[in-house]
């Protein structure tokens, strides 16, 4: 009796026109095996075209150089840190002291001398004086309204020449106003202001206009029977006349007002005077 034989492996049928494809086996890995080392073995063919072609000394394992797109590269001094701080003041100690001394006797000399252009203004022989009059009869001899008020500003230069006008604050008409800011600058044109020493100086001043009587109470006569408003004034401090109040008692008429205002005509009263003297 014949001994038993082992079940036979078939043998794998490599082709040589394509060597990575190997015939499959039924029972075995070994078919498995096979493919992988026909794999690697054509992956070892490759990486020496893939060496060959890199730069000469190149390791392979590396990652290649990068892209040609990439940013360009920001110098030190771009960046803002060559060495240098622009925040930091790098002058001499004593070059700082002196110019902050120097700066702090500036200030100091025009406090004081603003001082002073206070006190001359405060009694009359500032800058202000010569302006105010000449204010003053402008809006008398204008179109302006009886009852307005603006405020206007003047420039005097260091020689004590008007060299600007501007108008501030106007209740109304603001062309007749600038226009007579302009008017007044150019009268002052040809005068020499009192100014201090190399010093120019704004100077703001405000006019009022308005139309009053002798004691300065508005014009009309404001009229109440028995408490009740029956007439207005032409303003809020014209005379009143108070007819049978029930809060006066037995006094059937009271009459609030000057009696030199009895006759009198209204005319308009015309007043300026300075808010401020800035030297520049």
């Amino acid at each position: 009796m014949p001994p038993p034989q082992e079940d036979a492996v078939p043998a794998v049928a490599v082709t040589e026109s394509a060597p990575s494809q190997v015939a499959a086996a039924p029972r075995s890995g070994t078919a498995t095996h096979a493919a992988a080392a026909s794999t690697e073995a054509s992956t070892a063919e490759e990486v020496p075209a893939v060496i060959a072609e890199g730069a000469p000394g190149e390791d392979a394992g590396e990652p290649s150089a990068a892209p040609s797109g990439a940013a360009p590269h920001l110098s030190l001094s771009q960046l803002g840190v060559d060495g240098t701080n622009p925040f930091i003041d790098r002058a001499d100690p004593a070059a700082i002291r002196a110019a902050r001394a120097a700066r702090v006797k500036a200030r100091l000399d025009k406090v004081l001398a603003q001082g002073i252009v206070n006190q001359e203004a405060a009694a009359g022989r500032g800058s202000g004086s010569p302006v105010l009059r000449a204010l003053e009869g402008a809006v008398y001899a204008s179109t302006l309204p009886l009852n307005t008020h603006a405020t206007l500003s003047f420039v005097i230069d260091s020689s004590g020449k008007v060299v600007e006008s501007s108008l501030g604050d106007a209740d109304s008409n603001r062309p007749a106003w600038l226009r007579l800011a302009h008017e007044t600058a150019r009268a002052l044109a040809s005068r020499t202001l009192p100014v201090p020493k190399g010093k120019s100086v704004r100077l703001t001043v405000a006019v009022t206009s308005r139309l009053e009587l002798p004691s300065g109470a508005d014009p009309g006569v404001e009229v109440d029977v028995l408490g009740v408003p029956v007439k207005k004034g032409a303003g809020p401090r014209s005379t009143k006349l108070d007819i049978l109040n029930p809060k006066n008692g037995l006094v059937p008429l009271s009459l609030l007002g000057d009696p030199a205002d009895a006759a009198a005509r209204p005319r308009r009263m015309v007043s300026a005077h300075v808010v401020s003297e800035e030297l520049l």
